[in-house]
């Protein structure tokens, strides 16, 4: 079945011994949607498509473990702590002993908790090397859990500390966690690697009338200019300053819309700032969307908007980008390696420098395009190739005993 899937690309890589079998751990996984989600299946179909083997062990919503198509779901408890993932206590799951069998040669942990009580196991167990990926902005979630910035500080750096300690090797989306991890002072070496995108799928055109469709689904007009954010609707992504904010635009300029993609815990209270503000008329709601059919969301926009300030790398922004949306987003390091300001976009920081920012787009349409041109040049650093590469290059000093890598 892989050989007949990946063909020519499987054997040659098998005959010249860089094949590799891989396994990535994680507890956020489909059906349910995060950032996580997005990183973990865009690494399988990078890797895969140069010929390596990619398995993945996640928790999965059933009572009963299972194997299915290269996924290995655990059963889960009643133990919700996020509503896109799940939990588990068993780590002695029949499942691992086929893992250990099945001998994955680089096992990659995705998250930091459950699953990778799992992921330290296999590793340990068929002698290979961890590498972890942090996705987490431990200091933005901290506002969930604890009054005390600084008291937070201590405890998340002393949990991670000690979570990572056996980690061979971290991998860092942006130099936004490489630098949050180095104040918690984790010891493994650590590297930069900004998660890759399928950017021909945003790239593709949205047919003129099936854009319209879906505008006209929402009550939006050819005319009228979309605002659009896409996100999962969660207290640390500020959807409702969002609101906020385009409250402020749509004082001065009526005729804008303002379109929210996603779900979440927090939609009752960003409807709430929608009602409070009167603008029914203005803001449309999608609720969830399967993930296949996104990109089309982002093209039914004109303009990209976010007040998020807990993003690690920022996927939503650099697919609005290779979209064609310029980007106006609140200001955080984050945007570091994604945002040219005044080519791709903007970065805002109060409500007055988000009017100025935005106003010149919603006014001038030929400015509006130009950027997004400009916008789909930008993101070609952050393409499937290019993050399964970088990937492979640590695999292989891994494999190959050269643990300490010069990032």
């Amino acid at each position: 079945m892989f050989i007949l899937k990946y063909g020519v690309r499987y054997g040659i890589t098998k005959h010249l011994g860089l094949f590799m079998k891989i396994l990535i751990t994680t507890e956020f996984y489909l059906p349910l949607r995060c950032g996580v989600t997005t990183a973990v299946l865009n690494q399988r179909i990078a890797l895969e498509r140069q010929g390596h083997e990619v398995r993945i062990l996640t928790i999965g919503e059933n009572k009963e473990s299972y194997y299915s198509d290269g996924v290995y779901f655990i059963r889960s408890n009643s133990l919700k702590l996020y509503m896109d993932s799940y939990t588990t206590f068993s780590f002695h799951d029949p499942l691992v002993k086929d893992i250990v069998r099945w001998h994955p040669d680089i096992v990659h942990s995705q998250t930091e908790f459950f699953s990778m009580v799992f992921a330290k196991k296999i590793a340990g167990s068929v002698h290979a090397p961890l590498i972890h990926t942090c996705h987490t902005d431990f200091e933005a979630y901290g506002v969930h859990f604890m009054k005390s910035q600084k008291a937070w500080h201590l405890l998340a750096s002393n949990a991670i500390r000690r979570i990572l300690r056996n980690v061979n090797y971290i991998v860092c989306p942006t130099t936004k966690i490489r630098d949050l991890l180095a104040s918690y002072h984790v010891k493994p070496p650590m590297q930069v690697i900004p998660v890759g995108l399928d950017l021909d799928r945003f790239a593709q055109g949205l047919p003129a009338d099936e854009r319209q469709a879906i505008r006209d689904r929402y009550g939006f007009s050819d005319a009228e200019c979309i605002l659009v954010s896409v996100c999962r609707i969660s207290a640390e992504k500020n959807v409702g300053e969002t609101v906020e904010h385009f409250a402020s635009l749509h004082r001065l300029r009526p005729d804008t819309r303002l379109l929210i993609v996603g779900d979440g815990t927090d939609m009752d209270h960003v409807k709430l700032v929608v009602d409070e503000l009167h603008l029914h008329h203005a803001v449309a709601f999608t609720g969830s969307i399967d993930m296949p059919e996104v990109w089309k969301y982002y093209q039914v926009g004109d303009i990209f908007v976010s007040s998020s300030l807990s993003e690690i790398q920022g996927l939503t922004y650099i697919e609005a980008l290779a979209s064609g949306l310029p980007i106006v987003c609140h200001a955080d390091r984050s945007l570091d390696d994604s945002l040219i300001p005044m080519k791709n976009g903007y970065a805002f920081t109060t409500d007055e420098e988000f009017l100025a920012s935005i106003l010149p787009l919603v006014d001038d349409t030929e400015k509006r395009l130009t950027m997004g041109l400009f916008a789909r040049e930008s993101v070609g650093k952050f393409g499937l190739k290019v993050f399964g590469d970088s990937l492979l290059t640590i695999y292989s000093r891994l494999r190959d005993g050269h643990v300490h890598f010069v990032s």
